[in-house]
């Protein structure tokens, strides 16, 4: 109702029948002008209130349409308009409406306040008094002629005053009737024909006051304005007052744009970021922090979106980094789809794999019950730590066992390498190796990854057996064997060679994982090592990709053949004396220099870290010698000479190790099963009993 005097129409009626002051009536429609207008703000409020209603009222029927066609029921209904009647609106949504709310109010009073100051319109109205005063001076010389010289000196007020007031020759042209005073004698009429001629039509004004009749005479005064000054001075307020309108709409443009930008736009576009960043490299442990913060729900998302990928990288691993990549990745201009594909086509590559097992499983699982899980993933924990500090990876988590990979490259990346060389060692690029006969020694660097799988596996038997909640197992009388503490151990194996990568599974499950014939090799390593009674076995693919002084601290143990396969493999291993008490480190400083150690990885390591070099201090210069003399006797088939030294050998270990040395007893045992006697058609290996 407090708007209704600004509807022009409405406002002329209340006028017609309303007399309002002059100044002091004007200033008070300015100021309730103010007040009415910062009442939009309610009505605004008012129309968000009938807008809710009648969405409710639409989406009531909606939900009864579903309900008469049997779509759902009563009670879902009832539940599902409850639930959408109570939707809040979001932190984001409401923070801008308010922002927007509070820009629009300010705005209105700014324009509300320099409006009128811009607004030059003035009105004629002291003009058409002045004539009808003059008029009656002229009234007065048709009653008494001798008044002439009176409407002289108004006449020239009237010039005076209209001439200086308002501009120069604001005044063209004036003519009083009837003439009763000589044009002669007195200057009462004239007209400035050279401005008027100047001049456009619109730019001239003439009034007349009002008629006065005496007897049957009429009497009135003509006059015509220049209102050229006028118009000029109207013109430029409405420049001023168009660029101010412009100013006020970019103004607010901006504000809008960059509070919509800082909520909205800006959260939106960093999510895209992530998204992409995700896509080009699924394995890369981003910081959401590194990309434009959001603020409420947009921040809550882009959390969310850090999570997922965190999920995504721990759940699929870096077999998996193909399958997040492509379905992460939206180009433009594509279609974007609402269904994943993590059936992605398998493709090789090549990589160093280990496989660790945990001993004693089926005792743990039986005795510890629904403790196993806080068991084992102490373990993970460990093996997970050490392999990834060193340069591997986690590609899956089987109750008791791992599957760690120290990923070389696909077979693009490789072959690209192998020309590479073959061009600078001037090599026919035809000759170059196939994939199936890749020589991964040729691969410069390899040495360095081959070393550090090694060391991966050795830091993780060392802390099995020095971290504080794997050694509080060995006083858990649940897992006591007589009267022997359940001791903590594991068995490693490492092969290098090619796999498949890619997914195995449906839409309902899917694993990411490699398969080939070198994946297996390194379980049958792993099993195998239970046989020769030790902790890690190698194959020689792995060997001999690493350096020598890595080569040096280790040792051949047999040549065998595995089942499936006729090809002799050479198998080697790392002494590892556990039985012997590590220092327990808790302090920042030692976990910082170990990862100072891996990543700027040396040879020296192999001398210099003494929790390795305590590992192999039972393979004395002494026993190395006798058990590789043993081990040539055997392989070249003089038993019974291999029999003297592999004891000898095993005599020089139990000196120190009561338990002996296991690859020579294995070996003896496998002997002695032949009786002593060599097969005539020995070759220099034997088949492996356990897989």
């Amino acid at each position: 109702i407090s708007l209704t005097p600004d509807i022009p129409w409405l406002a002329s009626i209340l006028r017609s029948s309303t007399i309002l002051g002059a100044k002091a009536g004007r200033v008070g429609i300015r100021g309730a002008k103010v007040v009415r207008m910062s009442r939009i703000v309610r009505i605004v409020k008012l129309y968000k209130v009938a807008s809710r209603r009648k969405k409710e009222s639409k989406l009531l029927k909606d939900l009864e349409i579903l309900v008469e066609r049997g779509k759902i029921g009563q009670g879902d209904m009832v539940w599902y308009f409850n639930k959408l009647k109570h939707q809040k609106q979001s932190k984001v949504g409401a923070e801008l409406s308010d922002i927007i709310t509070r820009r629009v109010i300010v705005a209105i009073l700014i324009m509300l306040c320099t409006v009128p100051i811009l607004t030059y319109s003035p009105k004629i109205e002291a003009e058409q008094e002045s004539i009808n005063f003059l008029n009656i001076g002229n009234v007065q010389v048709g009653l008494n002629a001798s008044n002439c010289q009176a409407l002289q000196g108004v006449t020239n007020d009237f010039k005076i005053f209209m001439n200086t007031d308002m501009q120069e020759n604001y005044l063209v042209g004036l003519s009083a009737m009837p003439k009763l005073c000589s044009s002669t004698d007195y200057e009462i009429d004239f007209e400035n024909e050279d401005i008027i001629r100047e001049l456009r039509d619109i730019a001239l004004l003439e009034l007349a006051s009002k008629e006065i009749y005496i007897k049957t005479e009429r009497y009135f005064v003509e006059a015509t304005f220049n209102l050229q000054y006028l118009i000029q001075r109207t013109s430029e307020a409405s420049i001023y007052l168009t660029l101010f309108i412009l100013f006020m709409l970019v103004t607010l443009a901006m504000q809008f744009t960059s509070d919509a930008e800082k909520l909205v736009l800006l959260p939106i576009e960093s999510m895209m970021e992530m998204v992409q960043a995700v896509a080009d490299d699924p394995l890369l442990d981003f910081d959401v922090e590194s990309f434009a913060e959001g603020q409420y729900e947009t921040r809550v998302i882009q959390l969310a979106i850090q999570k997922i990928a965190t999920l995504l990288r721990i759940g699929f691993g870096i077999a998996g980094a193909e399958i997040i990549s492509k379905n992460m990745v939206v180009a433009e201009g594509s279609r974007v789809t609402t269904m994943p594909s993590p059936m992605i086509p398998g493709k090789r590559i090549y990589a160093i794999f280990g496989f660790c097992d945990i001993h004693e499983f089926d005792l743990c699982t039986e005795k510890l019950e629904d403790e196993i899980m806080i068991f084992i993933n102490s373990v993970a924990r460990i093996v997970h730590e050490e392999v990834t500090r060193w340069g591997g990876l986690c590609n899956k988590n089987l109750g008791n066992a791992f599957l760690m990979v120290w990923r070389i490259g696909d077979e693009d990346y490789l072959q690209d390498i192998t020309e590479r060389i073959s061009r600078r060692s001037h090599q026919n690029i035809n000759d170059a190796l196939l994939p199936e006969e890749m020589d991964l020694r040729r691969i410069p660097g390899l040495d360095k990854t081959s070393d550090k799988a090694l060391i991966g596996f050795l830091k993780v038997i060392i802390n099995i057996n020095k971290d504080t909640q794997a050694l509080s197992y060995r006083q858990d009388e649940r897992l006591k064997l007589s009267d022997s503490p359940f001791r903590l151990r594991m068995g490693f194996g490492l092969n290098a060679g090619w796999a498949i990568e890619g997914a195995v599974g449906s839409l309902h499950k899917v694993d990411a994982t490699y398969l080939s014939p070198h994946v297996n090799m390194a379980a049958r390593m792993e099993a195998a090592s239970r046989q020769f009674g030790v902790s890690i076995l190698m194959t020689d693919n792995f060997f001999e990709l690493m350096s020598s002084e890595a080569q040096a601290c280790c040792r051949k143990i047999d040549v065998v053949t595995v089942k499936g396969s006729a090809v002799p493999v050479s198998i080697y291993t790392y002494d590892t004396y556990q039985n012997q008490t590590f220092v327990t480190h808790k302090l920042t400083a030692f976990f910082d220099s170990q990862n100072l150690m891996a990543d700027n990885y040396s040879t020296a390591v192999w001398n210099v870290d003494n929790e390795v070099v305590r590992l192999r201090r039972l393979a004395v210069p002494g026993f190395r010698k006798a058990f590789q003399e043993g081990l040539s006797s055997y392989l070249e088939g003089n038993w019974r000479q291999a029999v003297v030294r592999l004891e000898r050998a095993n005599s020089i270990m139990e000196a120190a190790n009561p338990n002996g040395d296991g690859p020579s007893k294995t070996l003896l045992n496998y002997m002695q099963g032949q009786d002593l006697i060599c097969p005539r058609d020995w070759q220099g290996f034997r088949p492996l009993t356990s897989k």
